[in-house]
């Protein structure tokens, strides 16, 4: 599967900017304070020459060249304007420099500048997706989510887990924290939230994160893991979860019908049937050579759902008109039971 890469909006981006504004208002603020006080104290203590043709704007300017050490006008005679003229360019400097280095290092702390950024992007999306729990099963989850443009929103307990990295290799706003605290799942949008999917390896965790999404969006569908299929069963119908799946009893299924066809794709129950899709090659003396997807259909009494062209990977896109040649395979969906007698139709 190629790497997909998040695109950041550029209303996060202004978002940010914004934010990191904030963190030097206070600074900003005390500067032009200090400008506004110098000026008023130019105007009303400064020799009638030394602020001839000078009004509060012009006062107010000279004071703000001092910050930077660029004086327009010589040094003036009241004792509080030398005061002023030498400790405001100190002043200037250090209120600047100080208030450089919080901000640097306040976006440069990783931990403040993520919480802050996935902040701001949660802020931006819609209809989005929070994928709680980042093992190998949420991560091939989040793969699958990004190959189809879903903008995803990651919640992972462990910094040092294996897939964090590749998470944000792909731009994925992704937080280090605890599902289970309401307040960081409102910080993710959860009101706005589409969908939110709990399939860390703890069962309890999943029910407790599903329970507070619940309850803070009734409306929001709810997907949960859990390792106990007669557990969830009972918890998808006691608390209305719309999906709720057993990793064992999906994957039981695939390993059952592996084992009686090698060339089996995928495998589910429906209901009490073992559903599979099943890959047929066409060989020179096979009925289904010369014959398209509705013929096949018709011959096996078996939907065709892909398709392979020599040694290429299947695809389920391919025209279903054209007439299928030796050396390719399809790929049926049939019930398990049924596969011997739709081999023995496909040999002819």
């Amino acid at each position: 599967m190629p790497v997909r890469r998040v695109r950041t909006p550029l209303l996060a981006r202004l978002r940010f900017l914004a934010y990191a504004l904030r963190l030097l208002a206070p600074r900003l603020a005390i500067l032009a304070g200090l400008t506004i006080a110098g000026g008023l104290t130019l105007l009303g203590r400064g020799s009638a020459q030394e602020v001839a043709g000078l009004d509060f704007v012009a006062a107010c300017y000279q004071v703000y060249t001092q910050l930077f050490f660029e004086h327009v006008s010589s040094l003036p005679e009241d004792w509080v304007l030398r005061l002023m003229y030498f400790t405001v360019p100190i002043a200037g400097a250090f209120i600047v420099a100080e208030g450089l280095l919080k901000v640097g290092l306040s976006l440069f702390d990783f931990n403040n500048h993520q919480t802050a950024w996935i902040r701001i992007m949660a802020q931006t999306y819609r209809d989005h997706i929070i994928l709680i729990g980042l093992g190998h099963v949420g991560f091939r989850v989040l793969e699958e989510l990004l190959a189809r443009g879903r903008p995803v929103i990651v919640v992972e307990a462990r910094g040092e887990g294996p897939f964090v990295e590749e998470a944000r290799a792909r731009n994925v706003p992704l937080v280090i924290g605890d599902a289970r605290r309401e307040s960081l799942l409102r910080e993710l949008g959860l009101d706005h939230a589409a969908c939110l999917i709990a399939c860390t390896d703890d069962d309890l965790v999943n029910l407790e994160v599903g329970l507070d999404a619940r309850q803070i969006n009734p409306n929001i569908r709810l997907v949960m893991r859990f390792f106990d299929q007669n557990m969830a069963r009972k918890l998808g119908k006691a608390f209305s979860v719309d999906s709720i799946f057993s990793t064992s009893a999906i994957s039981a299924p695939q390993f059952a019908a592996a084992a009686l066809d090698e060339r089996i794709h995928g495998a589910y129950r429906l209901g009490d049937t073992l559903m599979a899709t099943l890959e047929l090659e066409i060989t020179a003396q096979s009925p289904l050579a010369g014959k398209n997807a509705t013929e096949i259909r018709a011959l096996l009494d078996a939907p065709v759902v892909g398709l392979r062209r020599n040694k290429e990977p299947p695809t389920h896109r391919f025209d279903r008109t054209e007439p299928r040649r030796p050396g390719e395979s399809v790929i049926v969906h049939v019930a398990v039971d049924e596969i011997d007698g739709v081999k023995a139709r496909a040999r002819g």
